[in-house]
């Protein structure tokens, strides 16, 4: 039987067309077997008898593929969409763009960023992660209810004339299943190599009476933690791998005597404990790797409950209404035991103002008196000439400076049982929506719907604050401890009543928590307390929501102009859409309560220098914002019978966001015509754009952790209300080939961008500044620099780039884009194969382009023209881009039996960096550079996935897969993970089994 769908729907009016159809034929199991459905035949436009032909470039999914290839989790399935790069959803911590994001996902078509991808739920709108890359707009595919999803339309095309703001790079639809009878449960379960696994539960329930039906569903989704200690790979010695997560400033630590402060020592536990003796320029630092402590997958627990119902009011009147509710939480996120120091102390927590600025370790600190009891001689390096001495110890005898250092490194933390320092993200995400659609007598059709949704998200996070950790050092650490900032001085007496040392040496350090290695200089009676560290290491709490309103109206007919073809028909609409965004900080990471260094001891707000970057060493202080905003849109659509083998539509639509946003109109125009009965041609062109959002037009930052020259640094990125809409001109050609059992298309694509809303280049900022990276001129006190100088901050000054603290970035209308390249599908079906039907295909994407013109801050050239194909793109406004991404599957069906193997193709690509390949970067324990290549290329990937399903009696179908079949390993990345996340797959080969039974 075959029957045409027509999708109405959409956020806003908005979905008024994809003038697309697909074809898709499913087949389900039986008490008697299998038996063949009917063919959904699917098109976005709100024009009564659109043609099922596709003028636009349309995959659909339906759920009946997904089975066949082993049921892939949500991010698994986007990841490995030929036309989607960098997509969220593996954890990535060390890349701004998925910092503070764990635990959701999402879509990224072209590669053009996942904020340029329209996420749709039944064809409308869902609100954005408040969280995820800063608050760029993008939807969380986690909370989408993967139970009750039937099918999944991705547009390949920009798509801003139909549907509105957003959808530049095209749209992904997720559509409910229709019609669904009766109650079925599934559970499944992943084998992973090194984890407890990945399991899951769901329940669906549905029911269909003669003028109504009701779907209900609950999914439950597990993922177990996966240690970046599970995979050999990904724990590299320092000299195969130095950018692979190690440090120069950790603990064990530098030390500078402060009686001889032109010359420096490292801890000489470094080595004993794991850690690579090193060089900084010509300081003696221990190199330690921090990444073990991370995890390549996180602990996770989502559930989505998802209910909808129909009816047919009257003959020519229906009711939709839907809800929604997902929850997702991630309760141990780990990162680094500590932070590195990168803001120092203030006069106030000082013991004398020569010391303001510094960490000083006083000769009363019992770590100090048994470290030089126990190292009659230490060897010192000069910091002018590098020049090394062996000399007493007693040269300790007016204390030291603790310099390339943090709180807890190799041996853990003890506020954590001397492991992680362990953090939280948590999801909550709501929405609801109604909608009444008829048709008056004389045969208009009409459509009214009202959506609200909703994402709320919270991070955790700890670190230390910088007097607390000063206090700590003299022996004024601990709640106990009195200090009173009215008095002069600071009351309490070091190591007494209540008053507590740190202990900055390695003989407070049990041993390696991550490798075991035993420390043989420990001493248990200097052990650092978990009564002080939880003193001075403080939690930071971020509480951000999202809220979304739209309300929308539309009308569809047909005039009385006739054409070859038939009548023109028409659609048109309106729109209103009501944004919301707030975010909260907690007491301590507020910037409007504690702005400064010395704000939560001493009650200054002041900062020294102006710099309101808050108490602790590393992370920032938030503004909280709430910002709400409000967009009308008209739009209308015609389609054009030409004759009967050519079709055409044309749309535009207006959006008024008001203010400084302005307005902008974008139509667009596609065509198709069936050449002959085997082939036809489509074409379409038009305008589209995306409206700044909310959280990018508020005035406050939020703080990334980004590498700069090698060490990872605070980067405060912040909003911009100056913000103007990006737009872009999007063209589609291609041919459609259909012979029999043989299916092919080929589509040329092409998006030129004006002014995309990106963050400012880290990497280009540093570049511009320290043209010759750690060694040699730059440009620091160059007027024409200033104001680029101007956006470091620094602990000493600009020449000294290691003392860089932090670099301040804003959200700006960035440099123009151009990006184009060929889709190509096939697909052929051998009848009578061993008794059953083979099926063979092919999906690639090739991109031919993604040029991306010059860019300046400061009126600084800071950016190049590139083209980012073919490159790994670190720290630029484009995510990885290889230039092939594809894959060929071989389907055998025979009855109940289907086996599907399918081969995952990811082109190579090159890191384009300089710096970490430049002969000598790294300098060995002896201070030798030593030149490391590996990483240069990135090299390509192509993994093997087997699919087994079965139906059995009683309605029960098993499915059985093996992914990664040949076990192969990412392949290989100067990035802290040693692999890229955005692009590649870290679990190795995985087995997984899920059965569903029917009632």
């Amino acid at each position: 039987m075959r029957r045409t769908m027509f999708l109405r729907g959409a956020s806003a009016l908005t979905l008024v067309m994809t003038m697309a159809t697909g074809a898709l034929a499913q087949t389900k199991p039986s008490r008697d077997g299998p038996v063949e459905v009917e063919e959904i035949i699917v098109t976005g436009s709100f024009i009564r008898g659109t043609p099922e032909d596709a003028s636009l470039p349309v995959d659909v999914i339906g759920a009946e593929d997904l089975q066949k290839q082993g049921s892939p989790s949500t991010v698994e399935l986007l990841k490995a969409l030929p036309v989607s790069n960098g997509v969220l959803g593996d954890t990535n911590q060390f890349d701004s763009r998925a910092q503070g994001s764990e635990g959701s996902g999402s879509v990224n078509l072209r590669g053009l960023g996942s904020q340029r991808t329209l996420v749709l739920l039944n064809g409308r709108r869902l609100a954005i992660n408040p969280l995820a890359a800063a608050g760029a707009g993008i939807v969380d595919t986690n909370i989408l209810p993967t139970a009750a999803i039937g099918r999944i339309e991705v547009l390949k095309d920009g798509a801003a004339a139909t549907y509105g703001s957003d959808a530049i790079a095209g749209v992904v639809n997720f559509i409910t299943k229709k019609n669904f009878n009766g109650l079925e449960a599934g559970a499944d379960y992943r084998y992973i190599d090194g984890s407890k696994g990945d399991y899951g539960l769901n329940v669906t329930y549905g029911k269909v009476w003669d003028n109504a039906n009701l779907l209900a569903s609950v999914g439950w989704q597990h993922r177990s933690k996966l240690s970046v200690g599970d995979r050999d790979w990904a724990n590299k010695s320092y000299l195969s791998n130095p950018e692979a997560g190690w440090s120069a400033a950790g603990n064990p630590s530098t030390f500078v005597p402060a009686a001889a402060s032109t010359t420096g020592f490292r801890d000489p536990a470094c080595a004993p404990l794991g850690g690579t003796p090193g060089f900084s320029g010509i300081t003696p630092i221990c190199l330690w790797h921090y990444t073990p402590f991370d995890n390549l997958v996180e602990k996770q627990d989502a559930i989505q409950a998802y209910a909808e119902v129909n009816a047919d009011l009257s003959a020519k009147t229906k009711f939709h209404a839907e809800v929604l509710y997902s929850h997702t939480d991630v309760p141990d996120w780990n990162t680094s035991p500590s932070y590195a120091a990168l803001a120092v102390p203030t006069a106030e927590a000082s013991a004398a103002p020569t010391l303001a600025g510094r960490y000083y370790v006083p000769a009363n600190n019992p770590g100090l008196i048994a470290f030089m009891a126990a190292n009659p001689t230490i060897t010192t390096t000069s910091l002018v000439t590098g020049a090394q001495t062996t000399v007493p110890s007693s040269i300790l005898l007016g204390g030291a400076i603790v310099a390339a250092n943090r709180p807890y490194g190799l041996g853990g933390n003890p506020a954590f049982g001397y492991g992680a320092s362990i953090g939280a993200r948590a999801y909550d995400a709501f929405r609801v929506s109604g909608d009444l659609s008829g048709e008056f007598d004389n045969g208009i059709g009409w459509d009214i719907a009202l959506t609200y949704s909703q994402e709320v998200g919270i991070r955790t996070g700890y670190d230390t604050l910088v007097n607390r950790f000063e206090l700590a050092l003299r022996g004024l650490g601990g709640p106990r401890c009195d200090t009173d900032a009215a008095t002069p001085g600071i009351q309490g007496v070091p190591g007494v009543n209540g008053c507590l040392f740190y202990n900055p040496f390695a003989n407070a350090i049990p041993g390696n928590v991550m490798t075991g290695q035993a420390n043989a200089a420990f001493n248990p009676a200097l052990a650092n307390s978990e009564e002080v560290t939880r003193w001075f290491f403080q939690k930071l709490s971020t509480k951000q929501a999202s809220r979304l309103f739209v309300g929308e109206a539309v009308l569809n007919g047909k005039t009385n102009i006739t054409l070859p073809g038939g009548d023109i028909a028409w659609a048109a609409g309106a729109q209103y859409r009501r944004t919301y965004f707030k975010s909260d900080y907690n007491d301590i990471s507020n910037a409007a309560i504690n702005p400064c260094v010395n704000t939560p001891d001493y009650g200054v707000t002041t900062c020294t220098g102006s710099v309101r970057n808050g108490p602790f060493m590393f992370l920032g202080v938030g503004t909280e914002a709430d910002k709400q905003n409000e967009v009308m849109a008209g739009f209308g659509e015609l389609s054009l019978p030409i004759t009967e083998a050519i079709q055409m539509q044309l749309a535009a639509r207006y959006e008024d966001y008001g203010g400084q946003t302005g307005s902008t109109f974008n139509p667009k125009a596609a065509i198709r015509w069936q050449a002959t009965p085997w082939l036809a041609f489509r074409a379409s062109a038009g305008s589209t754009f995306r409206g700044p959002p909310d959280p990018q037009l508020v005035t406050s930052s939020i703080t990334s952790l980004q590498s700069i020259l090698g060490v990872f640094r605070a980067v405060d990125i912040y909003g911009n209300p100056a913000l103007q809409p990006e737009k872009a001109k999007t063209y589609n050609a291609g041919a459609l080939f259909k012979a029999g059992n043989f299916k092919a298309s080929i589509d040329y694509f092409r998006f030129d961008f004006e002014k995309p809303i990106v963050a400012e280049p880290v990497a280009g900022m540093v570049a511009a500044l320290y043209p010759n990276g750690a060694a040699g001129a730059n440009n620091c006190g160059v007027a024409a620099y200033a104001a680029l100088q101007a956006r470091f901050t620094y602990s000493t000054s600009c020449n000294t780039i290691s003392s860089i603290a932090r670099l301040k970035t804003f959200y700006v209308n960035g440099p123009d884009i151009r990006n184009s390249g060929f889709d190509l599908a096939a697909d052929y079906r051998f009848e009578g194969v061993l008794g059953g039907d083979l099926s063979i295909g092919a999906n690639a994407t090739y991109i031919q382009e993604y040029k991306v013109s010059a860019q300046t801050v400061e009126g600084v050239l800071v950016s190049p023209a590139f083209d980012a194909v073919g490159k790994l793109n670190y720290q630029t406004i484009a995510v990885p881009i290889p230039q092939w991404k594809g894959d060929v599957f071989a389907e055998w069906t025979m009855g109940p039996h289907n086996l599907r193997a399918t081969v995952h193709y990811i082109d190579s690509y090159t890191d384009q960096r300089v710096a970490p390949f430049l002969t000598g970067a790294y300098k060995d324990s002896t201070g030798a550079p030593v030149t490391v290549s590996a990483g240069k290329k990135i090299d390509t990937q192509i993994l093997t996935d087997l699919a087994y399903r079965v139906f059995l009696p009683w309605d029960t179908t098993l499915t059985a897969a093996i992914t990664n079949v040949f076990d192969q390993e990412p392949s290989y990345a100067r990035l802290d993970l040693g692999y890229d996340p955005f692009t590649g797959d870290p679990l190795g080969r995985t087995y997984k089994v899920g059965v569903r039974k029917k009632f």
